[in-house]
C-alpha cells in the first residue's frame, strides 16, 4: 500500500511528505565503494579522519527512505532526474533528506507527480537535491 500523501489524487504540493536521518560511517562507504567499484583514495579514512562518500550513495540513501516510508506507487516509472550537489558528505556526518511532491500534472491520458528530495548534513549544508518526475500506473 502507498502513502496516501503520495498517490495522485492525495498529493499536496510542497508539504513534506516524509523526512529521514541516518549517520553515515566509514563502514558504510567502503561497502558501497566495494558493491559499485569505486576505487578512488578520497573514499577512504585517511590520517586526517573519515573519507568523503560518493555523491550516488547519498542519492541512494533518499530513495532508500521513499521506499521505505512506501513514497512511490507501486509500478511507478521514473523519467528523468535532475540533480544537483552541494558540499560532500563525510564518515561521521548526520544526513537528513526531506520528500516533497512540487507538481502534480495529467499529459495524453497519463497521471504525472513531481518529487523533490533534499538532503542536508547536521550544520544544514546541502549535500544534494534531486527532482524527479514519475509517471503513475
Amino acid at each position: 500500500m502507498s502513502n496516501p500523501l503520495t498517490t495522485f489524487e492525495g498529493a499536496e504540493l510542497g508539504r513534506e511528505v516524509c523526512r529521514g536521518r541516518i549517520a553515515l560511517t566509514q563502514e558504510e562507504i567502503d561497502r558501497f565503494c566495494s558493491l559499485m567499484g569505486y576505487d578512488d583514495a578520497a573514499f577512504r579514512a585517511g590520517p586526517s579522519g573519515g573519507g568523503i562518500a560518493p555523491t550516488s550513495m547519498c542519492l541512494a540513501f533518499g530513495l532508500r527512505l521513499g521506499w521505505e516510508e512506501q513514497v512511490f506507487p507501486p509500478g511507478v516509472i521514473r523519467v528523468g532526474d535532475e540533480n544537483t550537489y552541494g558540499v560532500p558528505a563525510r564518515a561521521g556526518d548526520v544526513l537528513t533528506t526531506t520528500l516533497v511532491i512540487t507538481d502534480r500534472f495529467e499529459r495524453k491520458g497519463r497521471r504525472f507527480l513531481t518529487y523533490e528530495m533534499v538532503t542536508t548534513n547536521q550544520v544544514d549544508d546541502e549535500v544534494c537535491k534531486v527532482r524527479f518526475t514519475a509517471i503513475l500506473p
